[in-house]
This record gives structure tokens, C-alpha cells and sequence, in this order.
């Protein structure tokens, strides 16, 4: 049994079955469409929903939580009179980090109990892939000054591949230009991208097809996989079809169960439905840049 409490933020991409499983508090981030905030409820239908009014053209954004928010969730969690680690969304991609290291540097000054928090530098499923190492890693008892190094360590082995449909998302959030979108909607190119060791997004490949976009997911992943860590995370832009097709190729040549679970809300307004990442340990996480744009 764990002597601390463990949280993250939920652009993890963990189903509310998996947060109970797992014993995890989570820090919730703030997500609009035409400037309404949708509700934290990660069902399906919701996000069925929210990517359908990005397919009908409506605006989105995304906020982190503030730290009022952030006080109030640690707060709450202290109250178990333990510790606590705090896996963070990626600083380079959020100022979650940043609001949640304020707000425990505040806490820790004044409590008997500590919290501990981490720049991921990752986002959706690697974030969760870390989240569930450590997790392992703690209930083998070890303690939270073990865990923040083990996590320290790890975090640059979390391999993050994913490809989206359409450029045009990427452009709307300054990932690309607009033009270069146009022409590659055009085009039909399907984009493959990958997470670097910063946290930063970095434009791989063009591909001229979906279905051969999604097979280079697993190409890659055979490159890079070291066999290490047993779970594999999919997040999907409600597409659940085309996740489910690398899930089955992963399967098939890794023999390996993989979890396949919705994209939140934070990443999928920034990337767009029809977005499918793939997330695995490897010796690293860099990959010979070869530029998207010409």
C-alpha cells in the first residue's frame, strides 16, 4: 500500500475506470467550444460530441487550471496526512507545471506533509504511461523520494507518435502555416509527428494515406520499442475504428494488450478529430528529423 498520494492532470487521458483503478486524484483543465466551457465528463458521447463541433467548424481553446483550483485539489489531499507526487502536463505545452509547482512551493512552506512535482514533458497517453510506471513503481513500496527519481528517469524513454487527419488544426493553433495547410488538405497528406525529449511537437513524415499513416505508427514503433514497459496507451479523436486497426497491428506483431482511450479535450482542440497517438518506452524519444513542410 502506497504511504502517498499520487495525482496528475487529466489531460493523462484516463478513463474514469482507470482513475479509480489507479487511486489517482486529478487536476482538471479547462476546455471551450464557441467560448463555453464543456464539462469534465470524459463519457464517449461527450467527446463524440465536442469533435463533431470541431468537424462543423466551431472555435476551441484551452486553459490550465488556476491556482485556486490547484490549492483546493492539494488541499483536499492533505488532509490524508501524506505526501504527495503530482505528475504535470508537459511545461512546454501548458503553464500547468508552473501553476502547480507555485502552489506547492506555497503549501509545502507551511504543511508537515510534502508535495513533489514533475514536468512530465509529455501529454495524453505518454503522460499516462509515465503515471502508471510510477504508480507500479510505488506499489512495489517504494518511497516518494524513490518515485521522483525513478520518474526524473523514465520520463525521456516515454516514446509519443501520433498522426492527425487534417492540417488545418495544427495551422488554427500556429503548429504550421495556413497555407501549408491548405496544401496539404489538398493533398490529403496525413502528417506523422512525434514528441521530443523537451516536450516539444515535431513534424516527421508526410504520408499520402491514411491507412498507410497509421501502419507507420507501428513501423516506428518497431524501431524504437525496447521491451522495457509492458503497457501501451492509443488516444483517439473519436476514431475509434482507426485506433482499433493499430491496436490490432501492435497485437499481432508485439503480442501485447493495448489500452485504447479517448483524447481529452485539452490536446484534441490543438489537434483535431481523426487524430490517433501511439505511446511506448524506447531508449529515447528522438527520432531523424525529417521536415514536414518543404
Amino acid at each position: 500500500m502506497r504511504n502517498f498520494n499520487i495525482s496528475t492532470d487529466d489531460t493523462s487521458d484516463f478513463t474514469a475506470k482507470l482513475i479509480e483503478e489507479m487511486d489517482l486524484h486529478i487536476s482538471y483543465l479547462h476546455a471551450y467550444v464557441n467560448g463555453v466551457e464543456q464539462s469534465p465528463d470524459n463519457s464517449e458521447k461527450v467527446f463524440h460530441e465536442f469533435y463533431d463541433s470541431m468537424r462543423d467548424g466551431a472555435s476551441t481553446k484551452s486553459s490550465q487550471a488556476n491556482r485556486y483550483e490547484i490549492e483546493q485539489l492539494y488541499t483536499e489531499m492533505l488532509l490524508d496526512g501524506k505526501d504527495i507526487l503530482h505528475l504535470a502536463f508537459s511545461n512546454v505545452l501548458s503553464g500547468q507545471y508552473k501553476n502547480c509547482f507555485e502552489v506547492a512551493k506555497k503549501l509545502n512552506s507551511t504543511n508537515k506533509n510534502q508535495i513533489y512535482v514533475i514536468d512530465t514533458t509529455a501529454q495524453s497517453g505518454g503522460q499516462a504511461l509515465l503515471v502508471k510506471m510510477v504508480c507500479d513503481y510505488a506499489d512495489e513500496g517504494h518511497s516518494i523520494e524513490e518515485c521522483v527519481q525513478y520518474a526524473e528517469e523514465n520520463k525521456s524513454h516515454i516514446c509519443h507518435l501520433f498522426v492527425v487527419d487534417k492540417l488545418t488544426y495544427l495551422a488554427r493553433n500556429g503548429r504550421i502555416s495556413n497555407f501549408s495547410a491548405f496544401i496539404g488538405n489538398v493533398l490529403a497528406i496525413k502528417p506523422v509527428l512525434y514528441t521530443n525529449t523537451q516536450g516539444k511537437l515535431i513534424p516527421l513524415l508526410k504520408i499520402l494515406s491514411r491507412k498507410a499513416s497509421l501502419r507507420k505508427l507501428v513501423e516506428l514503433m518497431k524501431n524504437k520499442y525496447d521491451g522495457d514497459c509492458k503497457t501501451i496507451y492509443i488516444t483517439h479523436g473519436d476514431c475509434y475504428d482507426d485506433a482499433r486497426f493499430v491496436a490490432h497491428l501492435i497485437e499481432n506483431e508485439f503480442n501485447l494488450p493495448v489500452t485504447i482511450m479517448p483524447l481529452d479535450y485539452t490536446i484534441g482542440a490543438h489537434s483535431g478529430p481523426g487524430t490517433v497517438a501511439l505511446f511506448f518506452t524506447g531508449k529515447n524519444r528522438d527520432i531523424v528529423y525529417i521536415p514536414i513542410i518543404p
